[in-house]
């Protein structure tokens, strides 16, 4: 048992991210007799399910909740989430332990979880962090024969958080070229596996890309939409240089083509800053690790604009756990929702919580408050493994699974797919319902 004063940085800070389970502190929490375990998972940590004793089983999933083994301690004859250092299991995954020992033996995995060790797919499954943080809730309360609910408060209600990242107003050349070719590399791999049926759909995407005439400029459909649904979201727009000014043909295939600063877009950027929606920054690929070129991006943008732009969320989720997030804050940014995959939906960071992330060097945690983003549009198109699946289904036990821990979290839909070229209009449709 530690007292509240005496409670190490690191563990201080893990209980300040469950400040939405326990509102009028953490005292009650920090008082749990939980053991310490300082050891470090590694880049390939051994996992294990731990049962929870049966007046918190409804906690877990099917009872048991995951935890790194080297937080447990020898049983010594009590039951093993006894044992476990709740909190440290906690910290690793909310710090992200294991992908920055990744990173600093190969370097970032530009947010594609195929590049990460297998080991880890268990980690990206649930929301264990609010699952641990509600056991201990659970606990404090069992301690001390109070329900919860009059020791810290009812629970918190889930708040999903919809966003875009605006990539693309037309179908240009190198948009083309990029999904043409993935869709055709997409269809080889199906063909290689005997999959026809996909090895179809692939190739009718390669086709449609490849010939379609295509004009992205939705922002009037988007804002009807949400209208619709009651909703109102953040959009992420680029501000980098425009066209061919963007330079080297990486970035011209990379970066998007449009101009922040053309007439249109100053005018698109107030409509939607007067409707209610939320104006972020999209930074051009190359502006992930050092604040100096994401300065004159925000500046630009908020000359745009006509006002100072907050949120944001990085460009092909280019993103470094020990640089991109203390950059955005040297930046002046306040909130980021890069924290998700480019390949798959999941928990990355095994969390749905905002909060400051901690910094490896400087021992604290950085001035800026991050959002994972759950799902993004792509995950149930380009990268199903059986195609055409319905996104709606598909969506759905993500959504649940924030909603049980009474989490937050964003999710991602690009304008541009809404359009008939991509046709994932009907998706967006079915995710606004899920959400409203």
């Amino acid at each position: 048992m530690t007292g509240a004063s005496e409670i190490d940085p690191r563990r201080r800070w893990t209980l300040d991210c469950g400040a939405r389970y326990w509102p009028d502190g953490h005292a009650a929490i920090a008082a749990l007799p939980v053991p310490v375990a300082d050891t470090d998972p590694g880049a390939e940590p051994a996992l294990r399910h731990v049962a929870l004793p049966d007046w918190a089983d409804d906690l877990g999933v099917d009872g048991r909740l995951l935890v790194f083994a080297c937080a447990l301690s020898p049983a010594d004859g009590r039951p093993e989430w006894q044992g476990c250092d709740w909190i440290a299991t906690a910290f690793h995954m909310l710090a992200g332990s294991p992908e920055r020992a990744h990173e600093s033996a190969s370097g970032p995995v530009l947010s594609y979880s195929f590049r990460l060790p297998r080991a880890l797919d268990p980690l990206h499954q649930r929301a264990w962090v609010n699952r641990i943080f509600l056991f201990l809730r659970r606990w404090a309360a069992h301690e001390a024969g109070l329900p919860e609910e009059a020791l810290f408060g009812p629970l918190p209600q889930a708040q999903i958080r919809l966003t875009h990242d605006v990539d693309a107003l037309k179908l240009t050349p190198e948009i083309r070229l990029k999904q043409t070719v993935f869709q055709m590399a997409n269809a080889a791999r199906a063909m290689a596996r005997g999959d026809g049926r996909l090895t179809r759909i692939r190739l009718s995407d390669a086709r449609r890309y490849a010939f379609s005439a295509g004009d992205f400029q939705t922002f009037a459909r988007v804002r009807a939409m949400e209208s619709a649904a009651g909703l109102r979201s953040t959009l992420h727009f680029y501000s980098g240089l425009p066209g061919l000014r963007r330079g080297s043909p990486h970035r011209i295939l990379i970066d998007p083509a449009y101009d922040i600063g053309s007439e249109l877009m100053r005018g698109e950027l107030r409509a939607f800053a007067e409707g209610g929606w939320t104006v972020g920054l999209h930074q051009s690929f190359g502006a992930w690790d050092d604040a100096g070129p994401m300065l004159p991006e925000k500046a630009r943008l908020e000359r745009a604009l006509g006002g100072p732009v907050r949120h944001c969320r990085q460009h092909w989720l280019h993103f470094s756990w020990a640089r991109t997030w203390a950059a955005q804050a040297a930046a002046g940014l306040e909130c980021d929702s890069t924290l998700g995959f480019n390949d798959r939906p999941g928990f990355r960071g095994s969390h749905a919580l905002t909060v400051r992330p901690w910094d490896m060097a400087a021992g604290r945690a950085l001035a800026i408050d991050t959002v994972p983003m759950l799902f993004m549009d792509s995950h149930f198109y380009d990268y199903a493994s059986g195609g055409r699946a319905d996104p709606e289904t598909a969506m759905r036990p993500w959504l649940q699974e924030v909603r049980a821990v009474g989490g937050e979290v964003t999710v991602n839909w690009h304008t541009h797919t809404i359009t008939d070229v991509y046709g994932w209009g009907s998706g967006f449709e079915s995710l606004l319902g899920l959400l409203s």
